[in-house]
C-alpha cells in the first residue's frame, strides 16, 4: 500500500523531523497512533543484547512499559526472538507466539495481554551497520485490519533511513561526550573563533556569540590580530596570545582541523586554553594503585604536586617533617623519580589525577 499525500505530509514529515523532537519522535508517534486508532504506538531502541522490556522505549498513549514493570518476572519468560523477526514485514501477535507451546501461551495470556497489548501489530527495521528498530502499535479491545498492516509496512523504508541518521547523530554525541570529559578531566579548554575574534561554539556555551574575555585593549586587538591572520591563511602557525586577565589566562591559537561544511560563519582559529584540575583525595586510591604506593605515601604525593612545599604538607598529614622527608625518599625509590620535581611531574602527568 502505497503512502497518501496526507500521510506523507504527517507521518514522513515527522518521522524524519523526529530526531530533533523531545521527547523523540513524539509528534510522528502521535500522528501513527492516530492514524491507527491504536491505544499504544512505540518505537524501541534495544542497546546490545539486553532484553526487549529493558530496551529504550518510545511512546505515545497508554503507558505500557509502566504497566509492564509491575510484571517484571514474567517479562522474563518472553520467547519471541525480536531480532529474527524478518526486516520490513508486519507481524501480528499470533504469527509470532506458537499457542501450541505452553511456555508462549502462557507469556501471552498472562504478559501481554495484562499490560494491554491484547492485539498488535509488529516489524522491525534495520540499516546497514546491523542495527535494528522495532514499531509496535497495539489495541486492548479491536483488532487492526490489513490496511493499518499494509501502512506500517509502507514506512519500513523510511524508518531504516530515519534509524540510520539517528544512530550516526547519536555515535556523533557520544564521541563528542567522551572527548569534552577527557579535556575536562585534564583542564583543556577550546573556543572556536572567527575571522573577527567572536566565538562560535567551544566547551562550554558561555560566551557564544560575544568576543574572548580579556583584560585589556591590546589582548583584545592581540585576538583581533590573530584571526584575521588565521582567516587569510588556514596554515597559519600556532600564536601564543596572553589575555591579561586577573587569574593569568593565556591562549594558543591553532589552525582549525576540519572546516565545517554548512555553517553561519565559518571558523577561523581555535584557541586552546589550560588549567591545572584540581587535586583531591578520590586522586589518593588511583596513584596508589598506579604505582604500587601506600596511601599515605600517595597523599604526600599528591599534596606536592599540588604545589605544598614538604614542611607544609607533613602536619597535613599528621607527620613530623622527619617522617614526611622518609616517605618522600620511599616515593622517589618506588617512582624512580630524581627528586620532589621530579615527582611533581610524574604525578601531574599521572592518568591518575584525571580520575
Amino acid at each position: 500500500m502505497a503512502l497518501s499525500r496526507t500521510d506523507e505530509n504527517e507521518l514522513l514529515t515527522a518521522l524524519h523531523e523526529g530526531m530533533h523532537d523531545q521527547p523523540l519522535w513524539q509528534t510522528f508517534l502521535l500522528r501513527l497512533r492516530a492514524r491507527t486508532r491504536a491505544d499504544y504506538a512505540s518505537l524501541i531502541f534495544r542497546q546490545g543484547d539486553a532484553p526487549m522490556h529493558r530496551a529504550t522505549q518510545l511512546f505515545a498513549g497508554r503507558d505500557v512499559r509502566a504497566e509492564a514493570e509491575r510484571l517484571a518476572e514474567l517479562a522474563t519468560l518472553d520467547p519471541i526472538r525480536y531480532d529474527r523477526l524478518r526486516p520490513g514485514r508486519v507481524y501480528s501477535p499470533e504469527e509470532m507466539i506458537d499457542p501450541a507451546d505452553m511456555r508462549h501461551d502462557r507469556f501471552r495470556r498472562e504478559y501481554m495481554e495484562r499490560i494491554g497489548v491484547r492485539y498488535g501489530r509488529f516489524m522491525r527495521v534495520t540499516e546497514p551497520g546491523g542495527s535494528s528498530l522495532w514499531v509496535v502499535i497495539s489495541r486492548q479491545k479491536e483488532d487492526f485490519g490489513a490496511a493499518d498492516a499494509a501502512l506500517v509496512g509502507s514506512l519500513a523504508p523510511h524508518l531504516g533511513i530515519a534509524l540510520r541518521n539517528f544512530l550516526a547523530l547519536e555515535q556523533a554525541r557520544f564521541r563528542i561526550n567522551v572527548a569534552e570529559d577527557a579535556l575536562r578531566r585534564a583542564g583543556i579548554g577550546w573556543r572556536a573563533l572567527d575571522g573577527d575574534g567572536r566565538v562560535l561554539a567551544g566547551s562550554g556555551a558561555e560566551g557564544v556569540g560575544r568576543r574572548l574575555h580579556v583584560g585589556s585593549v591590546e589582548a583584545d586587538r592581540a585576538v583581533t590580530r590573530a584571526a584575521h591572520a588565521f582567516a587569510a591563511h588556514a596554515d597559519h602557525p600556532p600564536e601564543a596570545i596572553d589575555l591579561d586577565t586577573d587569574d593569568g589566562a593565556r591562549i594558543i591559537a591553532v589552525p582549525v582541523p576540519e572546516q565545517p561544511l554548512a555553517a553561519l560563519a565559518l571558523p577561523a582559529l581555535v584557541a586552546l586554553s589550560r588549567s591545572q584540575p584540581p587535586i583531591g583525595p578520590h586522586h589518593v586510591p588511583l596513584l596508589a594503585k598506579l604505582h604500587g604506593l601506600a596511601i599515605g605515601e600517595a597523599r604526600l604525593a599528591l599534596l606536592l604536586a599540588d604545589g605544598h612545599s614538604l614542611a607544609e604538607a607533613a602536619p597535613m598529614l599528621g607527620l613530623t617533617i622527619e617522617t614526611a622527608r622518609n616517605y618522600s625518599k620511599r616515593l622517589y625509590a618506588k617512582t624512580a623519580t630524581r627528586g620532589q620535581a621530579d615527582l611533581v611531574r610524574l604525578v601531574l602527568t599521572s592518568v591518575a589525577v584525571l580520575g
